[in-house]
């Protein structure tokens, strides 16, 4: 598969993906309750409800263009720094979701609990189904998304990776350099191992 058509077909995947999960904020803020059980605590604040929905469906719909600048000649002009937001939002919000809900359903089916409200004997929030559907969708974003970046990546700063670390000319700021990357690499090890353990449950 050319580089083209696999941007087109991670392009699809990732637009397809929201819908499950735009289309069901927009029945709440219509005041639907499909996947809502009686009794759950989000029919007690509807207003609430409906600004978070009609935020939270504007967010998925960023997903839409941020996968068309990943994948449309326009989005190669894109300043650098405007993709900044968007992707660590992305990343800090799906890669939770990809992680935890696989590691949720392994658990589940190896018998453990994975300490939902029904589970403590509480208010069920959402229908069951509900997580699959749109936690599915989010898995599939997530791994789209994530393709869709390495690929522009690729295409847009690949000239810049070429060669040989060892080949770089001389810098008078490479020691310093050397000794962030392994500070910050030490940094990033308490708050990784702390999501791999919030992950596994």
């Amino acid at each position: 598969m050319s580089p083209v058509s696999a941007r087109a077909v991670l392009r699809s995947v990732a637009i397809v993906s929201c819908l499950p999960y735009i289309t069901l904020k927009t029945a709440w803020v219509a005041g639907s309750r499909v996947g809502i059980p009686d009794g759950s605590g989000l029919l007690d604040h509807r207003a609430l409800m409906a600004v978070a929905n009609g935020g939270s469906v504007l967010m998925d719909g960023a997903v839409v263009v941020l996968a068309l600048l990943l994948t449309r000649p326009w989005g190669l002009r894109v300043p650098a720094w405007l993709l900044a937001l968007p992707v660590w939002t992305a990343t800090g919000l799906l890669l939770p979701i990809m992680t935890g809900y696989p590691a949720q359903l392994l658990v589940r089916t190896l018998g453990g609990s994975t300490g939902g409200a029904e589970a403590a004997g509480g208010r069920p929030f959402l229908s069951e189904w509900v997580f699959g559907v749109v936690y599915g969708g989010f898995i599939l974003q997530g791994l789209s998304l994530g393709a869709l970046f390495v690929l522009y990546a690729r295409e847009r700063w690949g000239r810049l990776w070429q060669g040989a670390l060892g080949e770089l000319p001389a810098s008078p700021t490479a020691p310093a350099l050397r000794v962030a990357a392994v500070v910050a690499s030490l940094l990033a090890l308490a708050p990784g191992t702390a999501h791999l353990l919030w992950a596994a449950g």
